[in-house]
């Protein structure tokens, strides 16, 4: 199979190839607030698939809705929509989402440990029709069940969706699709997430891109009458390219660019190393204003701005800057 001509092993009960869990060596999850975010999906629609595959026509997966796929993620597990077996979700943006160097969002779910995963695979599109999947690979181990409370690696698993725990989000890079047909990866519009029905029971399986069963978490949910099953979204977050960089933590040298007071409720204060063009943008990627800025200290008039999350753009760095 293709997955040992890439020398990987399908055995996979240990410790796998791709990175772990929060908080180990590596990790490249995103917390829901971190600096590099800059906006999250404005529009949710939820086709609900059943609450067990093996019974298509019973109960559909009902808790929450639509609401909770829109602006930021959290870390509250209940906060979530549930897709059910094989459900979707497809989210829309305030601007398209732009290939920008790194990860160009992430996708957020309400696990509530660091081995409780319930995954789904991404794809993306230009236009709402065409779509193309992210090539997913899961090396969990497919001789026995992942049961409903049962346990998942993630070391086994990449560009699947629902890899950590609730408030960190999985990036995706669209470089990895720039070959793709009919896709412009400087022009996306929509992310379409399928929950993975993780049953290694050949009949109703779901297949990563190597022909790879996906072994999670299966059934869901052990009542054919509870409203959650399948994969719980909690967000999807658009992401600027300074992913790993913490800008509260670069000194005026380093960055060329300092911000101050963050939060705030009248004035911005921009110091620069030399005259530089800034562009703030809205949590929705849209542009509010653009500065021609000057050697030093600048003052910026946030006065008339309505609360919220903000991004200053200048010279390739950004600031998220909180308007009170």
């Amino acid at each position: 199979m293709m997955a040992l001509s890439l020398g990987l092993s399908l055995s996979a009960w240990g410790q796998g190839s791709f990175c772990g869990a929060v908080g180990t060596p590596g990790c490249n999850a995103i917390h829901c607030d971190s600096s590099v975010i800059i906006g999250w999906a404005t529009g949710c629609t939820v086709e609900r698939g059943p609450v067990d595959i093996v019974n298509p026509d019973g109960p559909r997966a009902r808790y929450g809705n639509e609401e909770y796929g829109i602006g930021p993620a959290g870390t509250i597990t209940t906060s979530a929509v549930s897709l059910g077996d094989g459900g979707t979700a497809t989210l829309t943006f305030g601007a398209p989402i732009h290939n920008v160097p790194g990860p160009d969002f992430a996708v957020y779910e309400n696990s509530f440990n660091d081995n409780f995963l319930e995954l789904a695979f991404v794809e993306v599109s230009s236009d709402g029709e065409r779509f193309v999947r992210f090539p997913s690979t899961s090396l969990t181990q497919t001789e026995v069940q992942v049961g409903s409370n049962g346990s998942v690696d993630p070391t086994n698993l990449n560009n699947l969706a629902g890899k950590f725990r609730v408030g960190y989000g999985t990036p995706f890079d669209l470089e990895e699709l720039r070959d793709s047909v009919g896709l412009d990866i400087d022009n996306i519009t929509h992310v379409r997430l399928v929950d993975v029905v993780g049953t290694i029971n050949p009949q109703y399986a779901t297949y990563d891109a190597f022909g790879h069963m996906v072994n999670d978490p299966y059934p869901t949910n052990e009542y054919a009458n509870y409203a959650s099953g399948g994969f719980d979204l909690t967000g999807v977050a658009v992401l600027t390219a300074l992913q790993g960089i913490d800008d509260n933590q670069l000194t005026p040298l380093e960055s060329k660019l300092v911000v101050y007071p963050n939060p705030t409720t009248d004035y911005l204060f921009v110091t620069l190393l030399r005259p530089s063009k800034a562009i703030l943008v809205d949590a929705r990627g849209l542009i509010v204003s653009v500065y021609n800025l000057c050697q030093g200290r600048n003052t910026l008039d946030f006065t008339e701005l309505p609360a919220g999350i903000y991004m200053l753009r200048c010279e390739g760095l950004a600031s998220k800057i909180v308007k009170k």
